[in-house]
């Protein structure tokens, strides 16, 4: 019997990049719900935090799935991520970090590594997550506000432009570039081919240890 897969996000923006990587690398017989509250990143933003209320809305949803039939939760919002630390006290299925396997990745690939987001409360918890992998990298984070609002509006191409200046400048002075948000994942089609062995995205990875994941269970 195949497996359940509870997909929760805090943006409508990415569910159908996510959604078209999970049919390629999920096993096929797994079912996959996704579950957008986009409230949780918007009150994250507002109080420029993680806050307690938001720790608990996300800790209930991942009690319902659990309630109702899910083998494993995925989580593809970075700003939020360390409250999923606090939901795996309290529930017996796995829930996964979807940008964990890539902050790892990142520690692999070298020390000199540079973050990249499009939010700012999503600079601390991704570099968190590489400094836990890895304590003696030197990690320097860059924000593009204006990349976001581009691509709340609809304008992926605006995103992808006002975002390449940034990696590009970033490439020059690191061994590794991370684009902290899911919805970054957008721009790799554009990316030169001789800059793509420097540029970490979370999606494929994320979905490839959940995969993994799956199958073990």
């Amino acid at each position: 019997m195949g497996k359940t897969l509870t997909i929760l996000h805090t943006t409508p923006v990415i569910v159908n990049l996510i959604s078209s990587i999970a049919k390629e690398v999920l096993p096929p017989d797994v079912v996959v719900r996704n579950l957008v509250d986009d409230s949780l990143l918007n009150d994250t933003r507002k109080a420029g935090r993680l806050t307690k209320d938001v720790t608990r809305r996300l800790v209930a949803y991942v009690q319902h799935a659990e309630t109702y039939g899910s083998d494993c939760v995925l989580l593809s919002c970075s700003s939020v991520s360390p409250a999923v630390d606090v939901a795996r006290q309290v529930v017996d299925i796995p829930v996964l970090k979807i940008d964990e396997p890539m902050a790892e990745e990142a520690v692999r690939r070298g020390s000199r590594i540079a973050v990249i987001a499009t939010i700012p409360t999503t600079l601390g918890p991704t570099e968190g997550l590489i400094k836990k992998a890895r304590p003696d990298v030197t990690v320097d984070t860059m924000l593009c506000s204006d990349a976001f609002e581009a691509l709340a509006k609809g304008d992926a191409a605006l995103h992808n432009q006002l975002l390449m200046r940034h990696i590009d400048a970033a490439a020059t002075s690191h061994d590794v570039v991370v684009l902290a948000q899911a919805s970054m994942a957008n721009i790799l089609p554009e990316i030169p081919e001789w800059l793509l062995g420097k540029v970490l995205t979370s999606p494929r990875l994320g979905l490839l240890r959940t995969a993994s994941v799956l199958r073990s269970l």
